[in-house]
This record gives C-alpha cells, sequence and structure tokens, in this order.
C-alpha cells in the first residue's frame, strides 16, 4: 500500500505565522525547527483546552502551526495537560543533573491514496449509481422493457414520481377516484417491486395487470397471485366457482386430513419436485415437460448459438441482459436483435434464486393455492401454471391454468382429489398442444376498460386500493387484508424472489404482521376443536390404562393441593407455587388446570403455555404429560422450541422455552387465546425468565383473564409474591425419601484416593504463594499484625482460624485444627489439592467404589454434575479405558452423557432403566438440577461446580465461567438422590466450604451479564420501543445497575444497533435475532454479506470460547515460535485462521492425524472441536434468519462432515468466494471489533550513517506506545504474535479483550489499514480542509488521515455512504442476493478492490 507517513508532535505549540502556504496534499510549509517558548494559554490565542502554559515549546514540527488541527483539537489522546518535550530549566533545581532527554512518541498519520485506475472505477460506479436515482426520479412513462430481471437492491428506494406511474386500478368506477378531502396531507406512493412484477408475469399476467394487483394488495406477491387468478377464473366460470351446500356441511378438520394425506402421498410420488410452501396452504410440483421445452426454445437455442449476432454500439448489453437500470434515459437502445433471447442464458442461472427449492430448478411449475379454512376436496384450490421458458407465450400459461381449474372445478363435484390428477394432464403432450394455438387471452394484454387516474388521488383514496371481486362465496379472498391474515407464513414466497421494495416495511412492519397472523386467534374453530377435545376426553376417563396412570399422579405431592390450587386461581390471577423436586408440579399443575377446563363448557376450555429454561426440559416435560394422558407428543400436548415445534391446532398445553415466548410476544403482544401462562424454574432467574416477569406484569391489565403461574422450586418465593401484589403462594412438600450427605473429606476417605506426584490436581507453587498473597490482601492491619504474631510463635492459638477463612489458604497443621477427626492422609490431600479444578480422577474412583458395591446402599443409577459439556466428553473419555466401564468383557455399566444440545432422539436413553445388573451412570450439566427428573437415581456425584453467564469488563463481553454452585443448588442436587429410595449424594467441596463460603442463592443472571441483547430485545416489542431503555430496567424485580445500562446502550451506538435516540437500526433488529453477543453478531452478519462467511465464523467461534493455543510452563517459548509460525500480516486472528485450516485439513486424514498436528503445533485438539460445533451453530442461525441459504441444520452439517466442521461444503462456494482474501477479513473484523481501536505511537526516528547517507533505523519494540481512546496507554500481551514487532505498516491495531494484571495488557490484536478503517469504521466520515490538506476523519476526529487529494476525499466519503446504504438495505432485506444485484455486487467489488490493493 502507497501510504505517506508524516509525524505530528504531540507535544509543544509553535506560532501560526510562520506557516506558509502550500498545495493541498503535499504540505503546506514548514516551521521553526526550535519551536517557541510556553506561555499562558488565552482564549483568544489558543482554542485547545489546554492551552501552551504547561511548559516550553515542543521540538520543531514540518508543519508548525498553533494547534494541529483547526477545531483547536492537538493530536493528543488524554485530556492532561502536555509535558514539555524538553524539560524546562527553570523546573530543575541548581545542582541537579539535567535528565537525559528521549524522543517524544507521534503518530504516523497516514495519507489516503487512491490509485488513477481505482479513481476512474470508483468515479464511474458513483456516477452511474447517481444517474440511476435520477433516472428514478424524472422517468416521463414507463415501459415493460425496463422490468429488471435481476434483484437488484438500489430499487429498494425507488418510488414511481407523482402522476407518472402506471395509474391502473382494476373495474373501478369513476366515483372511486374522488380526490383527497381537502386538508389531507398528500400519502408516498407504494413502490411496485420489480421483481415480484416480473414473478406475477411469468404465470402469464399482463406487466400492467401484475402492477396495478401489487400496489392494491400493497406488494404482498401471494395476495396479488391469487387476486389476478380469482379475477380471470371468475370471468370463465363465474357461478361454478360457488361453493356448494355438500362443502359448507364438512368440518374443516376432516378437510386438512384429507389434504395431509394427499400431500404425504404427492411427496413419496414426486420426491423433491414436490415442495409444501407454505403448510396447508401453498404446494408446487416441478415440471419437465419435454415437449414445450423443444416446441418454444431448442430450435432458437440453436440457431441463436450458431449466429449470435454482435452487439452493435446501438444496443445496449445490460438490457439484453435483462437488467439495464438506466430506462429510458439510456443512451444505448432498447431493441432485441433478431433470433436472439433477450437475457435466456441469464436467466436460467439466474432464476434459481426465485425458487422455493434451492436444490431443483424446473423450467415449469404446477402451483395450488388454498385458502385459509378452504374445504379442499370439495371445493377446487387455485390452480396456477408458472414457466421461467421465455418463449412460452403468456397467454398459453393462462389458457393451460384455466384448463387446469376447470379440471378442478369437475373433480370438486365429486370431492376428489385432484392433484395427482392434474400432473398427468400436463404431462400428456395432446391436451396442452391444442390450448397453445390460442395465443391471446384477456389477462395477457394490457387492460382496456383502465382509468387513469392520477397517483396522489390514488394513494390518499381508500376505495382507489380495494380491488373489486366477484361476489362469490368460493373466493377466499374477498379484500387483501382478508388474504394477508390467512397467509401466516407468505415469506416462503418472497423466497422465490427478493422481497417488496418497501425494505423497512418488508423488516419491521410486515415480519410483525407475519408474526401476529401465526398466533392469530379465530374463536369459531377454536370453539369447535374444543368441543371435539372435550369428548375425546371423556371418553379417555373411562379407559383402563388412563385411569391406572391416573393412580400413580394421585400418589404425587401436588395431587393434595389440587382443589386449592384451582380455587385460588378461580379467585387471583397470580399465584405463586413453591415445591421441592419431585413434587410432581411441573407435570401435574398444568393438567390440573387443563383437566378442570376440560370437563366444562368447550368455550371455557384452557389454552395453556408453560415455559422451561432449556430446550431439553421443554422436550421430555411435554413427552412425560403426553404419556401420562396416554397419547403421543403434539395432539392436546406438544412443545415448541427454536427451530423445532411438536404441536397442532389439537395443543392446549405447549411447553417452550423462554426464549419462544418472547419471541411470540413481539407480534402477539396480548397473548390472543392464551388463557394461562405458566414459568417454571423462576428461580433460576435468568435474564430472559426476570425480563418475561415484567412483560407478563404489564399484558395482565390488559387482559384480566389471563392467569399467571409462577414456580419455583427453592424458598425464595416471597420475593416473587411481592413483586406480583402479594399474591398467594402455595408450598408443596417433596417426596424424597432420607438422602446421606457426604463431603470431599468424606469422598477422599472412602476411596482411599491419594493425589500422586506431578498430578493435574495438585496445587503448584505459585498458587499456594499466590492463596497466601490473596489471603494477606483479604486482612485487616490488625488481622495481619495477628497473623505475624501467631506466625511467630508469640501467640500460638490452634483456634483461631476464622471461618471466613477458605481452605485453599490454609496449611496442614491449619487444616487438622478445622478438620478434628480426619485422617492425616485425607488432611494431607486436602492441602496440597487444588479446589479450582474439577478432579475427574476422584470422580472415577467413587464410581469404581459405587459400582463394586462394597457397601450398604441399595443398587440405583448414578448421576454425576459436571460443570460443561467438555468436562463430559474428558470424564467419558477417561471411563472408556476403565475396564469397568467399558463393557470389554463384560456389560456393567452405561454411559449417558446429558446436555442441553442432545437431539431428540437421544434423549429417551437417559430415562429408560437399564437390565438388571447393569448400572446406569449419567453424566449430566447442571440441566439435571431442576429441569429433568431421572427417577432411578440413588447416587450423586456434584463437582461443586456450574457455568454461569459472567461479564468480563476487560473483553466487554459475556463469557460462561466456572463457578461455585450455591446452597440452594446443592440442596437440589442432593434431593435428586432420593427418589425410588434411600440415596448418598458426595459433594466435592468440604464441608466447612459448604457452609461458609458457598452463597446461599445465585445472583441473578441480569445482574453479572451485559446488558445489549436485552436491550435489543426490549426495544424489538412493540408494547416498550417508544420507552426508555432505563425506565424498563428499572421495573424489573431486581434491577441492574443504571452504570451497566448505560454501558450497554452506548457500546450498541458504537456498534451501529442502536440510534441516539434509542430505536433500533436495521442492524441492530437482526442482532436481537441472534443469541450471541452483538459484536460476534455483526462479524457473522457482514462474514456473509463479504462473501467470507467461513473464515469469520472461525474467529467469531473462537471469539465466543477462546484460543486454541496452548502455552505449557515449561515449553512456553517453543509455543510461542509455534504461533509466530502461523503469523502473517501483523494478525492473531489470522494467524488462529491459518492454524485452524491446518487442523481441519489434518482431520480429514484421521484422529491420529489431527492429534499430531495438535500437540506438534502446541494446539487443544477438544477447543477446535468445541469452535468447530460453535461454527456449525453460528451457521445455523444465520440460516434461521434468512442471512445464508436456507434449511441448514447444525445436526446436519455435522453428520455430512468429512473430517473438520462441514460449514465450507454447507454454505457452499458462493457464501466463501472471499475466504482467501486476508485484507478483507480484516476489514471485516474492523467493522465488528470497532471502536476497540489502539494507535500505534512511534518515536521520532534514529539514523544511521551509511555510504549512501544517513538511513532510518527501526524503532525497538518496547520504544512503541499503544494508546486507546478511552483508557490512555496500553501493552501488547506476551502471547500476541505482534509483541516483539518493530514497525507496523499502519498505526491502528484492533483488539478484542483487555486484561488488566501489572498493567493493562490487549490480548489478540490486528493491524488494521486505512480503508477498512474509513469504509467500516463507526460515526461519520468528515471531510475537512484544514491547513491546506484535506483531512479525513472518523470517530469524533480521533482517526485521522490526510487524503492525497480533494477528489480522493470526496470519492472516499460517497463510496463510504453508498456503502452504508447498501448494507443497510442487505441487512433489513436478508433475501437480497449483492452478487446478482448490479448495484450491490458493483459496490462490493470495488470495496473489495480498494481493501485489497490499496
Amino acid at each position: 500500500m502507497n501510504v505517506h507517513i508524516k509525524f505530528f508532535s504531540l507535544a509543544g505549540e509553535m506560532s501560526s505565522s510562520v506557516r506558509r502556504k502550500g498545495k493541498p496534499g503535499k504540505g503546506s510549509g514548514k516551521g521553526s525547527s526550535k519551536g517557541g517558548r510556553g506561555g499562558r494559554g488565552h482564549p483568544s490565542k489558543s482554542h485547545g483546552s489546554s492551552g501552551g502554559g504547561s511548559g516550553g515549546g515542543g521540538g520543531g514540527n514540518r508543519k508548525a502551526s498553533s494547534r494541529m488541527w483547526d477545531d483547536g483539537d492537538d493530536f493528543c489522546v488524554f485530556g492532561e495537560s502536555r509535558r514539555p518535550s524538553r524539560p524546562s530549566n527553570s523546573s530543575i533545581s541548581k545542582g541537579e543533573p539535567l535528565p537525559k532527554w528521549k524522543p517524544q512518541a507521534k503518530v504516523p498519520l497516514q495519507t489516503l491514496q487512491m490509485t488513477s485506475e481505482n479513481q476512474e472505477k470508483v468515479k464511474a460506479l458513483l456516477r452511474d449509481l447517481q444517474e440511476q436515482d435520477a433516472d428514478a426520479g424524472s422517468e416521463k412513462g414507463f415501459s415493460g422493457e425496463e422490468v429488471d430481471d435481476e434483484p437488484d437492491c438500489c430499487d429498494e428506494e425507488r418510488y414511481w414520481p407523482a402522476g407518472q406511474e402506471p395509474s391502473l386500478i382494476p373495474d373501478l368506477e369513476p366515483s372511486d377516484c374522488a380526490g383527497p378531502a381537502p386538508g389531507e396531507p398528500p400519502a408516498a406512493d407504494f413502490a411496485v417491486s420489480p421483481f415480484a412484477v416480473q414473478k406475477l408475469c411469468r404465470y402469464g399476467f399482463d406487466l400492467e395487470r401484475c402492477q396495478a394487483a401489487l400496489r392494491v394488495c400493497d406488494g404482498d406477491l401471494g395476495a396479488s397471485l391469487e387476486l389476478l387468478l380469482t379475477q380471470c377464473f371468475s370471468d370463465t366460470f363465474g357461478e361454478r366457482m360457488k361453493t356448494s351446500t355438500a362443502a359448507e356441511l364438512i368440518s374443516l378438520d376432516q378437510c386438512v386430513e384429507q389434504r395431509q394425506e394427499e400431500a404425504f402421498a404427492l411427496r413419496s410420488i414426486c420426491g423433491d419436485r414436490f415442495v409444501e410452501r407454505i403448510h396447508n396452504r401453498v404446494w408446487t410440483i416441478g415440471l419437465d415437460l419435454e415437449y414445450l421445452t423443444s416446441k418454444f426454445c431448442q430450435s432458437k437455442q440453436k440457431e441463436s448459438a450458431k449466429n449470435v449476432p454482435e452487439i452493435s454500439p446501438e444496443t445496449c448489453k445490460f438490457y439484453l441482459k435483462g437488467n439495464c437500470k438506466f430506462g429510458s434515459r439510456c443512451k444505448f437502445k432498447h431493441e432485441v436483435p433478431p433470433n436472439q433471447m433477450v437475457g435466456r442464458a441469464e436467466r436460467i442461472v439466474d432464476d434459481s434464486h426465485l425458487n422455493a427449492n434451492e436444490d431443483a430448478s424446473f423450467l415449469y411449475e404446477l402451483e395450488i393455492r388454498f385458502s385459509k379454512n378452504h374445504k379442499y376436496p370439495y371445493e377446487a384450490p387455485l390452480v396456477a401454471f408458472y414457466s421461467t421458458n421465455e418463449n412460452l407465450p403468456p397467454a398459453c400459461r393462462l389458457n393451460i391454468s384455466e384448463f387446469l381449474y376447470d379440471k378442478a372445478l369437475t373433480y370438486a363435484e365429486t370431492s376428489e382429489p385432484v392433484v395427482y390428477s392434474l400432473i398427468t394432464l400436463l404431462q400428456e403432450e395432446s391436451e396442452i398442444v391444442k390450448l397453445l394455438t390460442h395465443t391471446h387471452h384477456k389477462y395477457s394484454v394490457p387492460p382496456v376498460n383502465f382509468l387513469p387516474v392520477p397517483s396522489r388521488t390514488r394513494a390518499n383514496n381508500p376505495a382507489c386500493r380495494k380491488p373489486v371481486i366477484p361476489n362469490h362465496s368460493s373466493v377466499s379472498n374477498p379484500s387483501p387484508e382478508v388474504e394477508k391474515e390467512s397467509e401466516p407464513e407468505e415469506e416462503a414466497d418472497e423466497d422465490e424472489g427478493p422481497a417488496p421494495v418497501m425494505v423497512e416495511k418488508e423488516s419491521y412492519v410486515n415480519l410483525k404482521k407475519k408474526i401476529s397472523k401465526r398466533y392469530d386467534w379465530q374463536a369459531k374453530s377454536v370453539h369447535a376443536e374444543n368441543a371435539k377435545i372435550c369428548k375425546q376426553f371423556q371418553i379417555k376417563q373411562a379407559s383402563r390404562q388412563f385411569l391406572s396412570i391416573l393412580q400413580e399422579r394421585q400418589s404425587l405431592p401436588a395431587w393434595e393441593e389440587r382443589e386449592n390450587i384451582l380455587k385460588l386461581l378461580s379467585k387471583h390471577q397470580v399465584v405463586v407455587i413453591s415445591g421441592m423436586t419431585g413434587c410432581g408440579k411441573t407435570t401435574q399443575i398444568p393438567q390440573f388446570i387443563l383437566d378442570d377446563s376440560l370437563n366444562g363448557p368447550p368455550e371455557k376450555v384452557a389454552n395453556i403455555i408453560c415455559t422451561q429454561p432449556r430446550r431439553i426440559s421443554a422436550i421430555s416435560v411435554a413427552e412425560r404429560v403426553a404419556k401420562e394422558r396416554t397419547e403421543r407428543v403434539g395432539l392436546t400436548v406438544g412443545y415448541q422450541i427454536r427451530l423445532e415445534s411438536v404441536k397442532s391446532s389439537a395443543t392446549r398445553l405447549l411447553y417452550c422455552t423462554t426464549g419462544v415466548l418472547l419471541r411470540r410476544l413481539e407480534g402477539d403482544a396480548a397473548l390472543q387465546g392464551v388463557t394461562h401462562v405458566i414459568v417454571d424454574e423462576v428461580h433460576e432467574r435468568t435474564e430472559e425468565s426476570d425480563f418475561l416477569l415484567l412483560v407478563l406484569k404489564d399484558i395482565m391489565p390488559q387482559r384480566p383473564t389471563l392467569k399467571v403461574i409462577l414456580m419455583s422450586a427453592t424458598l425464595n418465593a416471597e420475593l416473587f409474591s411481592e413483586y406480583f401484589n402479594s399474591c398467594p403462594v402455595i408450598t408443596i412438600p417433596g417426596r424424597t425419601f432420607p438422602v446421606d450427605q457426604f463431603f470431599l473429606e468424606d469422598a477422599i476417605a472412602v476411596t482411599r484416593y491419594v493425589l500422586q506426584d506431578r498430578s493435574p490436581y495438585t496445587r503448584s507453587v505459585k498458587q499456594l504463594s499466590k492463596e497466601q498473597l490473596k489471603a494477606r490482601r483479604n486482612r485487616t492491619a490488625f488481622e495481619e499484625v495477628e497473623e505475624d504474631l501467631r506466625l511467630s510463635l508469640y501467640l500460638e492459638d490452634p483456634d483461631s482460624i476464622k471461618d471466613t477463612v477458605p481452605d485453599q489458604q490454609l496449611d496442614f497443621k491449619q487444616l487438622q485444627t478445622r478438620y478434628k477427626g480426619v485422617s492425616n492422609s485425607v488432611i494431607k490431600t486436602l492441602s496440597i489439592m487444588d479446589f479450582d479444578k474439577v478432579n475427574l480422577e476422584l470422580i472415577e474412583a467413587l464410581l469404581e467404589w459405587i459400582v463394586d458395591g462394597k457397601h450398604s446402599y441399595p443398587p440405583g443409577a448414578i448421576l454425576v454434575f459436571l460443570p460443561g459439556l467438555a468436562e463430559i466428553k474428558m470424564l467419558y473419555e477417561q471411563l472408556q479405558c476403565n475396564s469397568l466401564f467399558n463393557n470389554r468383557r463384560s456389560k456393567r455399566c452405561i454411559i449417558h452423557p446429558l446436555h442441553s444440545s442432545l437431539s431428540s432422539e437421544e434423549q429417551p436413553a437417559v430415562f429408560t432403566k437399564p437390565p438388571v445388573g447393569v448400572t446406569k451412570i449419567i453424566i449430566s450439566t447442571n440441566i439435571a438440577e431442576t429441569s429433568i427428573t431421572i427417577d432411578d437415581v440413588v447416587y450423586v456425584i456434584d463437582c461443586g461446580k456450574m457455568k454461569e453467564k459472567r461479564y468480563d469488563a476487560s473483553k466487554g463481553m459475556e463469557s460462561l465461567e466456572d463457578t461455585f454452585v450455591s446452597q440452594a443448588n446443592a440442596l437440589q442436587r442432593k434431593g435428586r438422590a432420593g427418589r425410588v429410595a434411600s440415596g448418598v449424594c458426595f459433594h466435592l467441596f468440604t464441608s466447612h466450604h459448604y457452609t461458609h463460603q458457598l452463597l446461599k442463592q445465585q445472583l441473578p443472571e441480569i445482574q453479572r451479564v451485559p446488558l445489549e441483547q436485552l436491550c435489543l430485545r426490549i426495544k424489538i416489542l412493540e408494547m416498550y420501543n417508544t420507552h426508555s431503555l432505563q425506565s424498563v430496567f428499572s421495573r424489573l424485580i431486581e434491577p441492574p445497575h443504571a452504570d451497566s445500562v448505560h454501558a450497554s446502550k452506548i457500546r450498541l451506538q458504537d456498534l451501529g444497533a442502536l440510534t441516539a435516540d434509542e430505536q433500533l437500526t436495521p442492524l441492530g433488529y437482526h442482532l436481537a435475532s441472534l443469541p450471541v453477543d452483538v459484536r460476534i453478531g455483526k462479524l457473522m452478519l457482514f462474514g456473509s454479506i463479504f462473501r467470507c462467511l467461513d473464515p469469520a465464523l472461525t474467529i467469531a467461534a473462537s471469539l465466543a470460547h477462546k484460543s486454541p493455543f496452548v502455552s505449557p510452563w515449561d515449553k512456553k517459548e517453543e509455543a510461542n515460535q509455534k504461533k509466530l509460525d502461523f503469523a502473517f500480516a501483523n494478525s492473531d486472528y489470522l494467524a488462529l485462521l491459518r492454524a485452524y485450516k491446518g487442523w481441519r485439513l489434518s482431520t480429514k486424514e484421521g484422529m491420529h492425524a489431527s492429534y499430531t498436528y495438535c500437540r506438534q503445533n502446541f494446539l487443544s485438539g477438544r477447543v477446535l472441536q468445541e469452535m468447530a460445533s460453535l461454527k456449525r451453530q453460528f451457521t445455523e442461525l444465520l440460516s434461521d434468519i434468512g442471512f445464508v441459504k436456507e434449511g441448514l441444520r447444525a445436526r446436519e452439517i455435522e453428520k455430512r462432515a468429512q473430517g473438520g466442521d462441514g460449514v465450507l461444503d454447507a454454505t457452499g462456494e458462493e457464501a466463501n468466494s472471499n475466504a482467501e482474501n486476508h485484507k478483507l477479513i480484516s476489514a471485516v473484523l474492523c467493522a465488528a471489533l470497532y471502536p476497540n481501536v489502539v494507535q500505534v505511537k512511534a518515536p521520532e526516528g534514529k539514523f544511521q550513517q551509511t555510504r549512501t547517507g544517513a538511513v532510518r533505523m527501526q524503532p525497538k519494540s518496547a520504544e512503541l506506545k499503544f494508546v486507546t481512546k478511552n483508557d490512555g496507554y496500553v501493552h501488547i500481551h506476551p502471547s500476541s504474535v505482534n509483541y516483539q514487532v518493530r514497525h507496523f505498516d499502519s498505526p491502528y491495531l484492533l483488539y478484542h479483550e483487555k486484561i488488566k494484571t501489572s498493567r493493562v495488557f490487549i490480548r489478540d490484536c490486528s493491524m488494521v489499514s486505512v480503508y477498512p478503517l474509513v469504509l467500516f469504521g463507526g460515526g461519520q466520515v468528515n471531510v475537512r480542509l484544514q491547513k491546506g490538506e484535506f483531512v479525513v476523519s472518523l470517530d469524533d476526529g480521533w482517526i485521522r488521515f490526510v487524503a492525497a487529494s480533494h477528489q480522493v476525499a470526496e470519492l472516499v466519503k460517497e463510496l463510504r455512504g453508498e456503502l452504508d446504504q447498501l448494507l443497510q438495505d442487505k441487512i433489513k432485506n436478508p433475501s437480497i442476493d449483492l452478487c446478482s444485484c448490479p448495484r450491490g455486487s458493483r459496490i462490493i467489488n470495488t470495496i473489495v478492490k480498494l481493501v485489497t490493493t490499496q
């Protein structure tokens, strides 16, 4: 990169009078070599806050001035007064030696360069974009030729000029088109999407009719198609379209059931050709009709292939491709040369993104559409014939559609399924060829009876937006609004092409409409369903199986409170239920409410939502309850978790995760149709559950009939009762057998466990001294004197050890005093054991002791609690090396892991009882603490640790940390052992630690995590989007500190997710949908947009988890060197990418090769595997919100992976076309990590005399200074690849994490050059003429560059504006394909070239 470096002194001032004029960009004169004497600052003479009175003048600058910048900002990062560059004589007393003068470190100011070739390309791009905008505002007419076949995001903000767009409204009376009422402001016209127009034209409809239909239906593609089809068929079939009397008598459920059976049959027959695009609403069947293709395509294609005419200068090449954006202002002709098919080749390729099924693209499709409450096969569905064969005349398409609809009407008379018959008809050439002779159709040509209406009038007059539809009872779409309500998943249509042009409406309004439609509550249909459910329940109550399960249910403690619970719920809107583990509250209380309502009238049947904190618990509890009700899951009892839903129209008890309910509230703020909300495990105090309580509290006044039940497993129920205005509390005792409780000292004693030398579980000498230092810091001055006396034997009191001192700070003698009666061998083990580590050796010894059976306790399952998945894998692998557990000789044990990412298929094994003589061992996270009950557990081993979300201020991010459990957690874990018989619980912490060190309750999650995600979630809810964040947080049950809220708000604004007035930006909207840290979310989104998805996900996984590089104490130098071998471009993140890529390649050669690669390069294989798992999860999240191709699931990616993570293969080449462009990856990192920027300040250069003259010497690495905007000086961590770097080509580094030890370190960092900062940095880009140079600045002027010329400065600023707009459009509407979008692809390609080449 061609960069001019200019050094500016950070200290001292020079008189501005010595500045001479210079050419822009070439320097502006030079100043005195010595600098002036310091004087007092004067307001009239000095604009800077610090003035000039802090000492002597600075050394001579090349550009001497009173300030570096005209705005008075000295280029210094601190507000403190500047020190003199040389010590003033007056400040040194006589006789003292003058201190040695050291050169001041300076910030190299880079010049923003752009080659002449790049300048011409950028100018051409900006000129074209501006002409397109001008074209959109000045076009005097509209021609069908100008409909763009390509998705072009520049259309996102194009509106038809008033009075000039096609003013075509079907069948309107002149009176309907009266002007607006006096005083009404003119409304903006609805923008017509060319992509939607093109889509509708492919059904055979005329372009003008398509535009009119889209305006009438507010851009809704599905509604527009059904409107056009209804009008077309009504003209031909009239009275035949009316619903028959017989159809009205048939129940909707019967019709839906038949429809589902037919769909199943069609899927079996047609395979991938059949797509149920919208469940029970839209079917498409792909067809290969060779006779049509040969008749209309092949001969012309062959002819054009032989003689491809040369494109004359007069013919627009973009028009021939089908995507000219200049319209009538284009200086080339929009004419098609003879025998040439316009855009044929491109369309065959580019139209693939318009199909619902991305894996298959068909020239012809049969589309079947059912309206809501449609009674097919007793009514004929709407039938449409769709084709991308541009040579098939539009009239022929409509003739085929009418022919098929005629057959559908005939079949409806006899109530027969028709779809397969229609497919067969289409494949019969003799029938269809007859229709091809008719090349005219009323709806394939422009309408003759349309009245021209001024657009302003039409926009303001509601009557003009209402289509006239024949009054037939079978017509499913009486108005566009009804149709919109009836099509909850219209987004499937949008998958066929980019969404309507009104991007903001698509992102916010339309999406909310879709969510609300999904939960639309139809009282009549619900009551009819309820009557059926009540009848089935009454029949079920008499069955022997139900009665036998009912007896088991009645033995649970919760049953005794059944009447009391129902009575209190009838009188109060909120009830708190506190029940000990095993009382049956989760499974029984929802059933009490449901059963009671099913014995009443159908209109009073309850509709219950019960939230669970984890996915696995929602699934397992739903399956358990369904089993108790002698039915399969998905009938009256169902569950819903992210990306998986098992429920039906009959579901009246839905178990779901808390996040699913919050997501529903985004579109259904009143929870229509829901009668009861049960918040289970509310004592866990997750961020989501605390927020849900506030939302429910605010909904209750609007919904007085809504009942809320809070269920807690611990004794803090009063807190929740007070929050809900002292609502009643019911306490249910637990049903557990006695449990013997043992602690660490007991576990060591019964297993006779001894720590071996050099065991990983012993405390190091360094750690012992660290503990002593920590103990010393915690003591007061008096306690310190007391301790010194005791150690000096002046005060020897063996009983003087305070209970507040933890065990790890005591020596052998002190532990003997604390644990009287415990053997010396146990005390010795305790004195050298590292309590912060989970001792897997001791757990294995305990398992051996239990399985051997040399004790008096009964046989039963063993439940082992571990902190996380990594520890579960380690213990599982360790047990597989033990002959007692690996079943190689005899099957004595069966081991099951249990964690939240377990699939639905793997879960039942955990609950299955093993054969006699086989011990079941479950290795679980804290998910088994309250969420899941395993009946046959007798033994519990509690490691005493759990993963807890914590906010790390140094990273500015949340992380999962290993922490000790609370006393409440330990009690819950103990209770799991006494379900079926007397049990045993081993806690792997000491009895003293349990009594004196453990917290009684966990700290609420909302007080220990960053609040960015919750801020976004608050703003996405309509009920809070006008409230300030602080006002919402202050009303939570236990609010976080106001500083935390403010800090989160600032971080979101820096990221571009939140505006200054606390409104969501489009980026914020999508970050709210990603359950990850907002910076990681932004990195993922930008990686997707800039086609470097795989490397972006790799870095994101590392940031979310941890670095895979390891550095053993005894091989630290060797490990650092191996890391440096991966380094390039001064970036820790790019070094990580190289290391990960090498590991991914090694996994394809087998496990041994992978192990060897990790060992040789000092990498953690386990961390790399965790990163691979996270990458797959991130891919699934991006697929879910539309940023990568749909339908990607982490589990499926893992199954298909041939070594490595499988993400690269799953996402495809297109999403990773820039995966090897490391400069672009650095730019994407800049977008994500900004404003975490460090300035590199270099000292004034030293020179060495050579034969050719003086040569500048590189500074030593220790002479470089690193400064952040807010924290001042920082240091690069020794583990970074940049630790010993002496020179950086760019004086800016990005960092992710700060660590404060003896000094403030930045751990991982990456050099970033000029263009990524200017184009991707936060805030506005400003260009000012200062001191004769054009200065480009951002971030309040903290980051500044000198532009090589005024033109470069303006080009960069304009290009940044275009990029911001493009990214905003893409983020608003993820369906825009920036590769095929002309405007988007040009901007992205220009940005990539600038970032890569400059």
